[in-house]
């Protein structure tokens, strides 16, 4: 391995991190450098959380920039200590694999300094929040219905890596500090803690956000090993409609966890209608649901509010939510909208889903939403035959 090192000529190599202070908190940065350039990659949480930053391992650094140096063909030297089991998963599973997905040219992990040993942690339970159908759904499942201590949610974590623009910057940043305050009341309410962790990850990875977050936000998890022992990632694709997708979440989320921590995919069993009828039975969320493409408040008319609301109305649970939607908004554009589910349904997964649901709930859909439909559809045809 020494002597393979020594030979690398095209190497991304990561230090050891450090912690240091920063403005509005504690800081745990790493640098790195290629082609003789040098820069930092780093994440930020409040001063009361630091203690719980994993300055002794590079895992969370490695699964950051994993992608970059996949995309620029950079095997990737880490000098410093790094988790064993990671370092086997990702040469032996991740790395093949990430090779024949995006097309890249196959890279290497080299380490000198391996560590088998377990990270004395919190042994806490942790969750994204993002206050959306997925989120809640996490939420309903593994901290409602979850009788076990060892995997009931205790923390929940807000991230600045990608959701709230892609690239990064001020306007992503201020988008984050604004979501987490709302998810903030929220978790307050419960009397639960919530993790917030800004970071550069964006501005460095100059990468699109949908392709790459699983890695983004696995890279702060593993920075903050000191505090969880377990972790679930709420997964957008259900394995009976998008398999491939959802198998390769749940295929990251395993060859990411270490000796320290299990990583999780949770709700690829549940289709979108399934997830919202359990967001349905979830009382907090009657105030604090938030799937909105446009702006602060759910707007009713996006595409987004019109799914989630038409599933709502379905299952008979849309006037619970009146207090977090434009209901009059919607009802503005729910014969249109109802009309696009039936006359998409074969090109959408989330649609024929509803479809599928008006179906087996006998729901009565309006004349005026049947004949648009013949018209969508006729439209559709016409527009696919001239191609």
């Amino acid at each position: 391995m020494a002597n393979e090192i020594h030979k690398l000529q095209n190497a991304l190599t990561i230090f050891k991190p450090e912690i240091v202070p920063a403005k509005s908190g504690v800081r745990i940065q790493a640098e790195f450098e290629v082609n003789g350039k040098k820069d930092v990659l780093w994440y930020e949480v409040e001063e009361r959380y630091g203690h719980y930053l994993t300055q002794d391992r590079v895992d969370g650094f490695l699964v950051g920039l994993l992608l970059f140096a996949s995309k620029n063909n950079y095997d990737i030297k880490v000098a410093g200590p790094l988790s064993n089991q990671l370092f086997y998963q990702l040469n032996k599973y991740v790395l093949p694999v990430i090779s024949q997905v995006y097309g890249h040219k196959p890279i290497k992990v080299f380490c000198e300094h391996l560590t088998y040993a377990c990270i004395n942690t919190e042994q806490a339970v942790g969750t994204g929040l993002s206050c959306g159908i997925d989120s809640f759904s996490t939420i309903y499942e593994n901290l409602v219905k979850e009788d076990s201590h060892k995997f009931k949610i205790t923390h929940f974590a807000n991230f600045n890596v990608g959701s709230h623009g892609s690239l990064g910057g001020d306007k992503a940043r201020d988008l984050f500090h604004k979501r987490a305050a709302k998810a903030k009341v929220f978790v307050d309410e419960l009397g639960m803690d919530l993790i917030m962790v800004d970071s550069n990850i964006s501005e460095i990875l100059q990468l699109n956000f949908e392709s790459t977050h699983t890695f983004r936000s696995m890279s702060v998890v593993l920075i903050l090993q000191r505090l969880f022992g377990v972790y679930y990632y709420s997964s957008a694709f259900n394995l009976k409609e998008s398999r491939e997708k959802a198998y390769y979440e749940i295929f990251n989320m395993a060859m990411l966890s270490t000796e320290s921590i299990n990583l999780y995919s949770s709700g690829s069993a549940y289709t979108r209608v399934e997830k919202t009828r359990l967001v349905g039975e979830y009382t907090p969320a009657y105030k604090y649901l938030d799937v909105c493409v446009m702006g602060d408040f759910n707007c009713g008319k996006c595409f987004k509010c019109a799914r989630t609301l038409l599933t709502l109305e379905i299952i008979g649970k849309i006037e619970n939510f009146s207090s977090v939607f434009d209901l009059e908004a919607y009802r503005k554009i729910r014969a249109n909208y109802i009309a696009e589910v039936i006359a998409d349904r074969e090109k959408d997964i989330f649609k024929r889903e509803i479809y599928d649901e008006i179906m087996r709930t006998n729901y009565e859909i309006p004349v005026n939403s049947k004949l648009a439909s013949l018209y969508l559809k006729t439209k559709s045809l016409i527009r696919d035959s001239v191609r």
